[in-house]
């Protein structure tokens, strides 16, 4: 008899540690935890935070609607100060001690590139909206989904606009550009935009990442008689380039990738920073036509501090609708969510709609970036905000 009741506990024993096995990460019957890397210390913070509150605002708000399928959403937030090597750090974090499902929050592009392997290695559903390069889905990963244009595609329809929206056919070109991945990825768009329309390229400006003096650069746009400027800065560099070229009195037309549609590039360029352009996949926060973002600032006025409010910019609205894909991938999978579901809803996605946060979003076999739709923004220094002046434009 004992013999038998000992294998009857064996035999349950056995069966209860093969269930443990088989259960999700980051999953139980009333919770499920997504993890996010951002850099939330140093320089970069200014998008780091702004992306970590939109999420915040998202699991606030899933949660007082019950859930997903009766689970509340915890999610993990780790600090890499965007540092490739505490990205991976950070990941690895999350997985052996947080347990985590998912990854919806990726840093920079670097930082993203230092933790594909794992990502990929344990099949993590991952969501990037942070920063696009094509090497994030060039080759494809299966894991992991990436949302909104590259710098590429969106300098090329920016210049798109430029000659077809503004009718600068005939202005004399120029770049300034970081000489890193980075640079070159938005001097490949603005060279798609000369080879496209014909246009007179007469300066390429190549400079050092961090850099803080641009007197030498716009004296040398000024004796070319550049016209228009395209930035590959990051944030305070398109500032500095602006006030340069004001002391230089110089009347150019100056269009920036998404990292300059950001009032603290108003706020650093004083005067000199009212009329730029910007190119975008989002839009403004104060863009409150759009429901997405009358919902969002709703959202934000409910949960986050006057103080939290005003660290809030495009980022915001880009992790915010990020959440969105990934909620809708996790609701569809119902009471069974895995790993595997996750991945196969994502990858099913065909036209999704985010309130008109995004253009829609379209994975599918084989396509892990959905470049949605760029839309050109136009800087109101003096209201401390932006307007959208143009249609989107569809990426091809």
């Amino acid at each position: 008899m004992n013999w038998i009741l000992k294998g009857a506990l064996s035999a349950t024993l056995l069966v209860a540690g093969a269930v443990g096995a088989m259960a999700e990460p980051g999953v139980t019957d009333d919770k499920v935890v997504l993890g996010a890397v951002d850099p939330l210390t140093g320089p970069p913070s200014l998008l780091g935070k702004a992306h970590r509150l939109a999420l915040q605002v998202w699991q606030d708000d899933v949660n007082a609607r019950g859930g997903i399928n009766g689970r509340k959403v915890e999610i993990v937030f780790e600090d890499d100060g965007y540092v490739p090597a505490r990205s991976l750090q950070a990941l690895k974090k999350m997985v052996e001690v947080d347990d985590i499902f998912g990854l919806i929050g990726t840093s920079g592009s670097a930082q993203l590139a230092a933790m594909m392997p794992m990502i990929n290695e344990l099949g993590i559903p991952t969501l990037n909206n942070m920063a696009v390069n094509s090497h994030h889905f060039n080759p494809p990963l299966n894991p992991l989904f990436v949302v909104g244009p590259t710098y590429c595609q969106e300098i090329a329809a920016g210049m798109t606009y430029l000659v077809e929206e503004l009718g600068l056919k005939d202005g004399k070109y120029a770049i300034a550009f970081q000489d890193d991945e980075f640079g070159d990825d938005v001097r490949c768009g603005y060279l798609e935009g000369v080879k496209k329309y014909g246009l007179n390229n007469v300066l390429e400006l190549e400079f050092k990442r961090g850099q803080k003096d641009f007197s030498a650069e716009m004296l040398r746009a000024r004796a070319a008689g550049v016209t228009v400027l395209v930035s590959g800065g990051v944030v305070a560099e398109h500032s500095i380039m602006l006030k340069e070229a004001a002391k230089n009195r110089m009347d150019i037309t100056f269009l920036g990738a998404h990292s300059a549609h950001l009032t603290p590039v108003q706020a650093l360029a004083g005067s000199a920073g009212d009329g730029y352009y910007a190119a975008d996949y989002v839009p403004a926060l104060t863009s409150l036509e759009v429901p997405g973002v009358a919902k969002f600032m709703e959202l934000a006025n409910t949960y986050l501090s006057e103080d939290e409010r005003n660290s809030l910019n495009r980022y915001s609205l880009a992790g915010y609708a990020g959440a969105l894909i990934f909620e809708h991938a996790m609701a569809e999978c119902g009471a069974d969510l895995t790993r595997a579901c996750v991945i196969e809803k994502l990858e099913g996605l065909d036209g999704f709609e985010t309130d008109g946060l995004l253009g829609p979003v379209t994975y599918g076999k084989g396509n892990r970036h959905a470049p949605t739709a760029v839309i050109v923004l136009q800087s109101n220094a003096d209201k401390k905000d932006f307007t959208i002046v143009s249609e989107r434009m569809e990426i091809e």
